[in-house]
Parts: structure tokens; sequence; C-alpha cells
């Protein structure tokens, strides 16, 4: 190759480079801040609905946008930290599944758009001005889970008359079961029930809580609403049936098929659903406290009859029929 045509060959690559990289920009980057372990049912379950919600709508992942994850292991200590490598990359959004992972993003930026897959009591904790425009730089889809708790208390009352002690397990640091827990403590003052409180943050907290249960042989074991709480659903609920205390939780998809006796929560694809639109709109270039949060319209109950023989429990049919899911 003559020395002419080899110099004009090099600047032609030269100049097409840019043109090449250009041509392959980055895709926008939608970070995960996931409150269990990436190995947890319940954490498949919400990154598939999430994945599924985004595909309705048209958007495919690697095309349309990527996901980064991080993922606490039902640690909320450890929020801080993975917010602030989360946010390295510079995503058009983060997404979070508890307040706590919200609070924690919030404190690094007021600017980078947060939303919720299902926040407790946004407005009463102080995480948002209003549901109907949050203001700052969150939005999302809320749980109800204060209706939910005092609904699901009066399918146990139903289910389980005879009980007079119930035992709450709950997260002491997110702000919202702290309310939900003084909620099911005075109506269980009205009904002449005990409602007693184990407190888990992180799984080191367990062995702890249930030899608290052991002690009290509470009738009923609530798990308050927590994304970190549910992912730790297959160990709680093993550890309670060894104990012979039945489980109840505001909590959908994977909790029924742990074992615990009953279910009663928001539609979780209703939900991720939610997300994947607020998530569009985000992309499109909307803000996300102008955007309304979302409130679920669909409830689904689902018991758990297999539970229920093991633990000689009768569950009265007018539940069985009103059931979205009877599992034998």
């Amino acid at each position: 190759m003559r020395r002419r045509e080899f110099i004009a060959l090099v600047g032609g690559a030269a100049v097409a480079l840019p043109s090449a990289v250009h041509g392959q920009r980055a895709k926008p980057v939608i970070a995960i801040l996931g409150s269990g372990a990436a190995e947890a049912s319940s954490s498949r379950l919400q990154m598939s609905l999430l994945d599924a919600g985004m595909s309705e709508l048209g958007l495919a992942q690697g095309q349309d946008y990527v996901f980064e994850a991080r993922w606490a292991g039902s640690d909320a200590s450890r929020f801080s930290e993975l917010a602030a490598e989360l946010l390295t990359s510079n995503p058009v959004a983060v997404v979070v599944s508890t307040n706590l992972a919200a609070i924690a993003v919030q404190k690094r930026s007021k600017i980078v758009p947060i939303v919720g897959t299902g926040l407790n009591a946004p407005v009463a904790t102080g995480l948002i001005a209003s549901l109907n425009r949050p203001g700052g730089n969150i939005t999302g889809v809320s749980t109800m889970a204060e209706d939910v708790l005092l609904k699901l208390y009066e399918i146990m009352r139903e289910a389980l008359p005879a009980v007079g002690t119930a035992m709450l397990m709950m997260n002491p640091t997110n702000p919202s079961n702290l309310l939900m827990a003084d909620l099911l403590k005075d109506q269980g003052k009205k009904d002449r029930i005990a409602i007693l409180a184990a407190s888990v943050s992180a799984p080191a907290d367990l062995d702890a809580a249930f030899a608290q249960i052991s002690r009290e042989r509470p009738g009923a074991l609530f798990m308050l609403t927590d994304n970190s709480l549910f992912a730790l659903a297959d160990t709680v609920v093993a550890r309670a049936l060894e104990l012979r205390v039945p489980t109840f939780g505001g909590f959908g998809g994977t909790f029924g098929q742990t074992g615990a006796l009953i279910a009663y929560s928001r539609d979780a694809q209703e939900a991720f659903r939610g997300v994947a639109r607020l998530l569009k709109k985000i992309l499109a270039g909307a803000a996300p406290g102008e955007l309304p949060f979302e409130q679920p319209t669909k409830f689904n109950l689902i018991v758990n009859l297999k539970t229920a023989k093991a633990l000689d429990i009768e569950i009265p049919p007018r539940l069985l029929a009103t059931a979205y899911e009877v599992i034998e």
C-alpha cells in the first residue's frame, strides 16, 4: 500500500469513528434499588412484573433502556451506600420498593426522578406533598397498606375468632410500619385482642424475633407491609409454621405460596403496570413531582388451605367463596 493511500485510509477511519460512536449512544439507565436479595422470590417476581409492564408499553430492555440494580438483602442500613453507587450511573430514574429506599436516594439527589413500586402512606410519612401533586422528585404507586391491614385484621378475626393475642413483625426503621403498628394496636384494644410487636430491621434480627414469638405463643402473626420483610417471607413463614403460628400478610404474588395462611393485598400486576406508565412518561421528559401517584383499584385474597389443614384451622366458607386464589 502506498504511503499516501495509507494516510487517506487512516484519516477516513478517524473521521468515521465519532460517527460510529454517536450511532451507539448509551441507552438510558433505569436504576433499581431493591430491598431484598436478588435471588429472593419476591425480588425475581417484581423484576419480572416491571419488565412485563414496560414491554406492554412497547419498551424493550436493552433497546429503549437498561436496568442497573443493587440489592440491600433486607438490610435497610445499606440503602445509603447503594443509592450512592447507583447515582454514579447517571440514571434517568431510580425505582425503589420501600419508603426507606426513596429517602436514601432523595438525600443524595433532589433532581433524579424516584419512582416507588409500593410506598406506604407517602403523604403521612412526609415523603410527598399530596397524591395528586407529589412535588419534589418522587412519584410512584401507593400500597394503601393501612386500609389493607385493617381489612386483613378483620379477615383474621373471621378465620380465627378465638384469637386473643396477635404478633406483628415490623421493620422499626420504616416510619410507615410504626404508623401501621399503632393503628392495629388501637384496633386490638377495641376488640380486646392483645397486639404485640417483634422488630426485624435485618435478617440478623430474626432469631430474637422468633424467640419472642416462641415465648408469647400468639394465635396469629402479621407481617407488616415492608418490602424488606417480604423478601424474608419464605424463612419467616416456615419458622412460624414450626411453632404452629399462622401467618397473615398484606403481600401478593408469591406470599401465599410460602405457606402463609392468608394474604390480602393490591394486585401486583396492576401496580407494576402503573410503575411502567410512570417510567415511560419520565423517559419522555415528564417531571416526577407533577405525576400523580397511582392508587390500587384491585385487591386479591389468597387462602392457603394446605396450611389451614396442617394447623387444624377451619376456614369459613364465605372467605373461600370470595378468595381470588385457594391453594390446596
